[in-house]
C-alpha cells in the first residue's frame, strides 16, 4: 500500500511456539537482526516502488523467539501473533520468480507463516523464502519482494 507515493512498511509483533524454536526450520532459524539489502519488483506493468527502492533500502527488523517486528514505529496494522513457521514443498510461485531471481535467490525454500491472530503482510497467506547463506526474501506491500540479510 502506499500514500501519495510513500511506500508504507509496519511494525509487526510475532511470538514464537515452543516448537517452532527447535525445529530449526521456525523463529530460531530466523532469529537476528535484519536490514534490507534489496528490493525486486516486476519488470512488467505499472508499479508503486522500483528496485532497491529507496524508501524501503536500509530498513532494519529484529526476528527473536519471542516477536519479529521493524526497528522504526509502526505504519500498519500488521501483527502476527503466536506464528508458526510451517516449510512448504513447492517452489515460489512463477510470478515471483524473476524478482527472486534478481535478489539472488533462484532457488529458496518457502516458508509459511501462519498466525494465532492477527495478520502479516500482504495476502491472507504470507509467506518468507530463505536462499543460501540464510539470506530471507519477503513478499512486501507495493509488489515489491524485500531481500532481508543478517547485519
Amino acid at each position: 500500500m502506499t500514500m501519495r507515493g510513500f511506500a508504507v512498511v509496519s511494525a509487526v509483533v510475532i511470538a514464537a511456539t515452543p516448537g517452532i524454536a527447535q525445529s530449526g526450520n521456525g523463529a530460531a532459524a530466523f532469529a537476528g537482526h535484519w536490514r534490507v539489502a534489496g528490493v525486486a519488483v516486476s519488470d512488467t506493468g505499472v508499479q508503486a516502488l522500483a528496485d532497491n527502492d529507496p524508501s524501503l533500502m536500509g530498513k532494519r527488523l529484529t526476528f527473536s523467539q519471542a516477536r519479529l517486528a521493524w526497528d522504526q514505529p509502526p505504519a500498519t496494522r500488521d501483527a502476527c501473533v503466536s506464528p508458526s513457521f510451517r516449510r512448504l514443498a513447492t517452489p515460489a510461485p512463477a510470478g515471483l520468480r524473476p524478482q527472486l531471481r534478481k535478489l539472488g535467490l533462484p532457488r529458496p525454500t518457502a516458508f509459511a507463516i501462519r498466525c494465532r491472530s492477527g495478520s502479516w503482510g500482504p495476502g491472507d497467506r504470507p509467506v518468507v523464502y530463505r536462499g543460501a547463506g540464510g539470506v530471507l526474501a519477503m513478499p512486501w506491500y507495493d509488489g515489491g519482494v524485500l531481500k532481508l540479510v543478517r547485519k
